[in-house]
């Protein structure tokens, strides 16, 4: 029998190796934890995050199922998954996860925001603007949501919502005055006086 101790520190060396972007070194540090533990929750999860890290999402997709055989509920494990899903451009896959989540949990905020994102992907920017709003009552400072949002409603030739939302996500982070000056979605308004006033 393998004492704890050793896979312990074999499990500590692969999370070392994964902080310090040595991915495929974290691998196998976790490999040798699961040669002796098959269900090792952290070893499955985190070589299936470096596997992701990596580009390898069907290995990585492999590591979150076998995970899942036993623990078919797991919120983290199955948000990775909804990650891979959105990478590989699998969104119905991804949003059936989404919405099994809420349903559980409807406040998941993580599960709210890859949702909005997915939705936006796929054009149903109205849909992803609700779930903006439902965000926005918790946290009304949320530079991101607030920025997804403006872009929503400049997909929707909504331009005056367009830059009252990008004013506030502005305030909140004035990084995003760049990021709006170099995102293609908003060419359209480059020339806009207000636009440009808003990212100055």
């Amino acid at each position: 029998m393998v004492p704890t101790v050793f896979v312990m520190i074999e499990l500590d060396e692969g999370n070392e190796l994964f902080l310090k972007k040595k991915f495929q070194e974290s691998i196998e540090k976790y490999e040798i934890v699961l040669e002796q533990e098959p269900n090792n929750f952290i070893a499955l999860n985190n070589k299936g995050y470096s596997l992701s890290k990596l580009k390898k999402y069907s290995e990585a997709l492999s590591c979150y199922d076998q995970f899942l055989q036993n623990n078919p509920n797991d919120k983290t494990v199955l948000i990775n998954k909804i990650s891979i899903f959105r990478k590989t451009n699998e969104f119905d896959k991804a949003i059936e996860i989404c919405d099994y989540l809420l349903e559980k949990n409807p406040d998941e905020t993580i599960v709210l925001y890859h949702k909005l994102r997915i939705l936006k992907k796929l054009d149903k920017f109205t849909e992803s603007n609700s779930i903006c709003i439902k965000l926005l009552d918790t946290y009304p400072e949320n530079g991101d949501v607030l920025y997804d949002m403006a872009s929503n409603f400049l997909k929707l030739n909504n331009i005056g919502q367009f830059l009252k939302f990008l004013q506030k996500a502005v305030n909140v982070m004035p990084n995003l005055k760049n990021k709006s000056k170099n995102n293609k979605e908003f060419e359209k308004v480059f020339t806009n006086e207000r636009f440009m006033d808003i990212t100055s």
